[in-house]
């Protein structure tokens, strides 16, 4: 309700410097990289099946031995068109690492991203 009010009123929330820098490297992302964590080896591998069959590069898979779990890095290609997209994004992966006993650990802008 008061976020309605709010925005009538020309009001914005005050956003963090972080998130602002999150924003700026998204928007002119030209891939994303994807971050899952599976408990065996053959499940990330037919994770990494799957997103290869979306055009998906896989970056890398190794074992974490920080959790004891299997470690897929997969890079989405092209620009992200919008916030909307990319939220409903993250629940399709969510689904995805849920089907395979695994977890989607979130994303990153290659080279910028890391160090923030």
């Amino acid at each position: 309700m008061f976020d309605g009010i709010r925005s009538l009123l020309g009001f914005r929330p005050r956003r963090s410097e972080l998130e602002q820098q999150l924003d700026q490297a998204l928007e002119h992302a030209e891939a994303l990289d994807h971050y899952f964590f599976f408990p065996d080896e053959p499940l990330a591998d037919a994770a990494a099946q799957r997103l290869t069959q979306r055009g998906w590069t896989i970056v890398s898979i190794s074992l974490y031995a920080g959790v004891r779990k299997w470690l897929l890095r997969a890079r989405q290609p092209g620009r992200v068109e919008n916030p909307e997209t990319l939220k409903e994004l993250q629940t399709e992966l969510d689904l995805l690492a849920d089907e395979l006993q695994g977890e989607y650990d979130g994303w990153q802008v290659p080279g910028v991203t890391e160090t923030l």
